[in-house]
């Protein structure tokens, strides 16, 4: 999710006296009406969920969900920044931001540091192979390379997680400190470096144009609700929005809006692989 997954592409949004800045910030900034300003990230380069436009402003699916949630909430406004993976993620913990919203899968480790929402979409992941390559499958990637995820990544959780039930399959997962972009990862399988990505379809065609060579997507290989992240001190706005998420779902608004950006209704094939989340 980096989420999302991701890279220069991928920028998480959420990040003075930052502790002054943190749970306060939306209590600090209540109008004579009562409604609470909320301050929310939103990672800069990881189309299309979320990203900056030409212009600098907020673009992307993540940013439709986010509008959706904010007509159901009369009693919160929200303010919208685009951000850099880490820093947003700093800014969220530490309170510059209440919360951060991306390709974030739930992890351990995330848990720990963040409150979490409900899933309010889900990811899927494909392979990204150079044209022509026989690789269609995880199982084909037996003795072979992933382009390197950092820890931090939930995809990193996840094809581990994916290893542990095939532990006949043996790949090579390289781990680095910081994610490489989008285009990086892409090049790095191009010229022979690794042999596949593990990442969404709708990533990779958020910055096909821009590689000046094709690559082949496989089909899904699996996939994981994604959340959003909250300040630790959030918890009436995490549950004022896990209500609306919740509503969202049942009434159709979100599926659609998964058709409309991904061209397919997310939360059918969640339950189709049998990964969704009440």
């Amino acid at each position: 999710m980096r989420k999302k997954i991701v890279a220069a592409i991928a920028s998480v949004l959420v990040i003075g006296s930052l502790s002054a800045c943190g749970s306060g910030s939306a209590q600090g900034n209540t109008n004579s009406g009562g409604v609470k300003t909320i301050k929310i990230a939103l990672e800069s380069q990881d189309p299309p969920y979320s990203y900056a436009d030409n212009n600098g402003k907020p673009a992307g699916f993540d940013l439709a969900v986010l509008k959706e949630l904010d007509k159901k909430l009369p009693q919160y406004s929200f303010e919208y920044s685009v951000q850099d993976y880490e820093t947003a993620l700093v800014g969220v913990k530490q309170g510059k931001y209440d919360a951060l919203i991306g390709a974030f899968f739930k992890t351990k480790a995330r848990a720990e540091q963040y409150l979490l929402s409900t899933p309010y979409n889900y990811y899927f992941m494909n392979l990204i192979v150079p044209e022509g390559s026989p690789i269609n499958s995880l199982k084909d990637m037996n003795g072979k390379t992933l382009d390197p995820i950092v820890p931090t990544d939930g995809r990193y959780l996840a094809i581990h997680d994916w290893l542990k039930r095939n532990p006949k399959v043996k790949i090579t997962v390289p781990e680095v400190s910081n994610q490489s972009t989008f285009q990086d990862m892409f090049n790095s399988v191009h010229d022979g470096t690794y042999d596949a990505v593990y990442l969404s379809k709708a990533q990779y065609e958020g910055v096909a144009s821009t590689l000046g060579y094709k690559m082949k997507v496989t089909d899904i290989v699996d996939g994981a609700g994604t959340v959003v992240l909250y300040n630790k001190e959030q918890k009436d706005l995490q549950g004022a929005i896990d209500k609306q998420i919740d509503s969202l779902i049942t009434d159709g608004t979100l599926p659609k809006l998964t058709q409309k950006w991904f061209k397919q209704d997310n939360f059918a094939l969640a339950k189709k692989l049998d990964v969704f989340q009440n």
